[in-house]
């Protein structure tokens, strides 16, 4: 959690633009599921287009106002 704090939009946005990915090997290795074409396709769609849109985000300057450490809770 408290890496989560320092992590830009942007770069929390492209973590979660891979989270079909999960659920396909989870699907695939857990339960035994094989995705057919068109899943794996729309899967592909999916995370590309969620990376595409975070691309812009600017990762350059961390954050400098942390209510957790300024508080005394970490």
């Amino acid at each position: 959690m408290l890496a989560l704090r320092r992590l830009s939009a942007s770069a929390f946005g492209t973590l979660m633009a891979i989270e079909p990915v999960h659920g396909l090997l989870f699907g695939l290795l857990v339960l035994g599921q094989m995705p057919s074409l068109v899943q794996i396709i729309g899967i592909v769609l999916v995370v590309l287009a969620g990376t595409a849109s975070q691309r812009g985000g600017d990762r350059k300057h961390p954050i400098r106002h942390d209510p957790v450490t300024e508080t005394g809770l970490a």
